[in-house]
């Protein structure tokens, strides 16, 4: 196998990638703008309308599986177009998606007796909080406390934004686009559910807290000057190179069943030689598919980041599959490793009995 280095440094992102991404958080952006006043006031009239229907909070964990499961429907449902652009085109759904999620954090507020101080600022910093970024200065978590800043219409609109940034960012970074070919809904569904359940776990566990609102509504956008910002460089600098575990994990499923196909060894020549590793990380994962042992991959390292979750256990699917054939030893590998990140076996059986073409 000949090694080179990609003309892209691993820091730069290809003009095409920031397009789309500009695309998807124009549109996404529009889509959302009015979404947090409608969820307030569609969750406030329909408790109105059926007190007898308030969640206690016995009942949060069914609240998250409810809106889980429903937001898998959704995405089962999606127009999917191959190729990177066709993301574009789903823009409604994945609102939608969003909407279901602020939902559920609603209701988890009632199920925690927070009604009177749900409002939207609450609603934006739980999501973005639940997304593993910065709510900027919408929450502030003091002494056991939340405070809820409320801001000008001006101000929360700069919100709506980060926060489309943010979702198009990890739906570019996790790459759903590339498996749209072949799993379609399929990945889709895995995602949603999951990043469905992690909001719901982080809502319930901020919504446990006292929360206290702010009675005056700033319009000094200096509150969320860092919302939505992404790890500080220290957690980047530690943080594990999900590439080199990810070609491990695939080096380890083509061994399980003792037969190492040219589909398979020639799929991961290429993901080696167009990885943006160095050249001797490169050279050594190459000699690891020529030894029989097994390399040690820490799966549970993917459980803090849904989106490289996902895009291993769609990519652990795509290689099992690619020689026409699914062994039983490759599904056994696969649902020990979606089990380490911390996926439901629902979930990956419904990852895995997807077929190349359900798009």
């Amino acid at each position: 196998m000949t090694i080179s280095e990609k003309p892209l440094g691993e820091n730069q992102v290809p003009a095409k990638d920031e397009n789309l991404a500009q695309k998807l958080q124009l549109q996404l952006t529009e889509k959302m703008m009015g979404t947090f006043d409608w969820v307030l006031s569609d969750r406030k009239a329909y408790y109105s309308k059926h007190p007898d229907k308030v969640p206690a909070t016995s009942s949060i964990s069914v609240i998250i599986d409810s809106y889980a499961n429903k937001n898998m429907v959704v995405s089962g449902g999606m127009n999917m177009i191959p190729g990177p652009w066709g993301m574009v085109a789903i823009i409604p759904e994945i609102a939608i998606l969003i909407r279901n999620q602020l939902a559920m954090i609603y209701d988890i507020g009632v199920a925690y007796g927070k009604s009177n101080v749900l409002n939207k600022e609450l609603l934006a910093g739980v999501f973005l909080s639940a997304m593993g970024v910065s709510a900027g200065g919408l929450l502030v978590m003091h002494s056991g406390k939340v405070l809820v800043k409320r801001v000008a219409l001006r101000v929360f609109q700069k919100v709506i934004i980060i926060l489309a940034g943010d979702v198009t960012q990890k739906v570019i970074k996790s790459m759903i686009a590339k498996w749209f070919p072949i799993f379609g809904p399929a990945a889709m569904g895995v995602w949603a559910n999951y990043s469905t359940r992690q909001i719901g776990k982080k809502a319930a566990e901020i919504l446990a807290k006292p929360i206290e609102v702010t009675e005056e509504e700033s319009d000094d956008e200096s509150i969320i000057a860092n919302a939505g910002s992404t790890r500080s460089p220290a957690t980047v600098e530690v943080a594990p190179n999900f590439m080199t575990l990810k070609i491990k994990a695939l080096i380890n499923l083509m061994k399980v069943d003792k037969k190492i196909k040219p589909q398979e060894r020639g799929y991961i020549e290429s993901l080696i030689e167009n990885s943006d590793l160095d050249a001797e990380t490169k050279i050594e994962l190459a000699n690891q598919m020529d030894v029989e042992a097994r390399s040690h991959v820490d799966f549970a390292l993917f459980a803090k980041d849904p989106d490289e979750m996902i895009g291993l256990l769609m990519d652990l699917i795509g290689l099992a599959k690619r020689d026409g054939e699914f062994h039983f030893a490759e599904k056994i590998y696969i649902k020990q490793a979606g089990k380490l990140m911390g996926l439901s076996e629902g979930d990956i059986n419904d990852a895995m009995a997807a077929e190349p073409g359900d798009a």
